[in-house]
């Protein structure tokens, strides 16, 4: 096993330079932890040329080990008001044996359990491909995982990203909505080894939030804040939009030809 002496031990072949960024692990999937050598840094350490200050936290990566920046959630409003949510297996969240899995589902208590052990009722999105833009990554989470048809539609854009865990992941997440204009989708689909798609009204998915069912910062609470925020009309879309924190465009989604 790689330990913390391991990684320390490490740092002693490599030269320290302001600013520097450099991976010290990388783990089978598509994550690393790297060190960021500051001199306000919160950890000290010896490297080739002397003791020295330094940051250490987690990247994305691709498989080609390049820095994946930026992840999205989307949330599919269908015409009659309810919501798409995608039941993903979570195992990080597994370890909390205490978490609520009976969740409020089409007017039904449906436990979570039986479609995994390891449960996450959330909504499309994932990490952006590299050199991806955040308008077609989220757009094509959605599709990927509800596999809905091919439509016109209203996107709702926040500009303005958010930093989850940002003291010790550096991702940003970007949320948005969208206002389907068909009522069809998959309730199996095959994306990210298999997914179950269900359609939740808002007051379900209130009641699943309060009994602590949806519970993922990043997948479902964020993008549904700023949908809630948005839809509510607290401040005028206009005035979102003049202050660059939102962007609203007519858009036509297509599933990708088989």
């Amino acid at each position: 096993m790689f330990s913390s002496h391991n990684a320390k031990e490490s740092l002693k072949s490599v030269n320290w330079v302001e600013g520097k960024i450099f991976p010290v692990a990388q783990g089978p999937y598509r994550y690393q932890i790297v060190v960021h050598c500051s001199s306000v840094g919160r950890q000290k350490a010896e490297f080739a040329n002397g003791e020295y200050s330094y940051f250490c936290y987690v990247e994305l990566c691709a498989g080609n080990g390049s820095w994946i920046e930026k992840g999205t959630g989307i949330v599919p409003v269908l015409p009659d008001g309810r919501l798409l949510m995608v039941i993903e297996q979570r195992p990080a969240q597994g370890r909390y044996t205490n978490r609520s899995t009976l969740a409020q589902i089409g007017g039904k208590k449906v436990d979570l359990a039986k479609f995994g052990p390891y449960s996450s009722l959330e909504f499309p999105g994932g990490a952006l491909d590299p050199n991806e833009g955040l308008k077609m990554g989220a757009l094509r989470e959605l599709v990927e995982e509800t596999e809905i048809e091919s439509q016109e539609a209203t996107l709702y854009r926040c500009l303005r990203p958010v930093y989850l865990f940002g003291s010790d992941i550096a991702i940003q997440h970007y949320s948005s909505f969208v206002y389907l204009s068909g009522l069809n989708y998959q309730e199996r689909t095959e994306g990210d080894g298999g997914l179950n798609v269900v359609a939740l009204t808002k007051k379900e998915v209130m009641e699943n939030i309060h009994n602590g069912v949806i519970a993922s910062g990043q997948a479902a609470l964020a993008p549904w804040n700023f949908y809630l925020e948005v839809s509510r009309g607290f401040f005028p879309a206009s005035d979102l939009i003049k202050f660059g924190y939102i962007n609203i465009e007519k858009i036509k989604i297509a599933k990708p030809a088989k």
